[in-house]
């Protein structure tokens, strides 16, 4: 059965188990309650389509795997890590609070941004760190909402 909200997360109910599959334009991500069906899926697949296992969950779409006793943690601080070097921001201090508190943010603050298209860039790649940092939600937020004009300030 496929997702209801994403094209391309499929699910095997079973009785007493489930399987799930994403699929990324050519990178398959599986995982299920019982091993036996992944390996069956496994066996199954080159059939029709060429695969390679490439085992255990590490890294995937800028989102890292790491396992500890029942757990698995995961992170994006490479992601973010590219994302300060592509911006030549690597060497910045980090902050507690990612924006200012208490003070309103107005579209006529500041110089108009040089390269639009790098804002907006950098901008929607901050978006998809929310998934794993909630905590930086708010001020990525605030500057989505100046992408139309970006200034120095935002």
């Amino acid at each position: 059965m496929s997702s209801r909200t994403d094209s391309s997360l499929f699910f095997l109910y079973e009785r007493t188990s489930i399987l799930i599959v994403l699929v990324y334009v050519d990178d398959i991500l599986i995982t299920r309650s019982s091993a036996s069906q992944v390996s069956k899926l496994i066996t199954d697949l080159p059939n029709t389509f060429a695969l390679r296992d490439l085992g255990v969950l590490s890294y995937f779409l800028g989102v890292e795997a790491t396992y500890s006793n029942d757990a698995i943690h995961f992170s994006q601080s490479k992601y973010r890590a590219n994302l300060l070097a592509k911006t030549d921001m690597s060497d910045c201090k980090p902050t507690k609070t990612p924006s200012t508190i208490g003070k309103s943010i107005s579209q006529y603050d500041g110089e108009p941004f040089e390269d639009v298209t790098l804002y907006r860039s950098m901008v929607g790649a901050l978006q998809y760190v929310t998934m794993t940092r909630p905590d930086v939600s708010f001020a990525i937020n605030k500057a989505c909402q100046f992408m139309h004009q970006p200034t120095t300030s935002h």
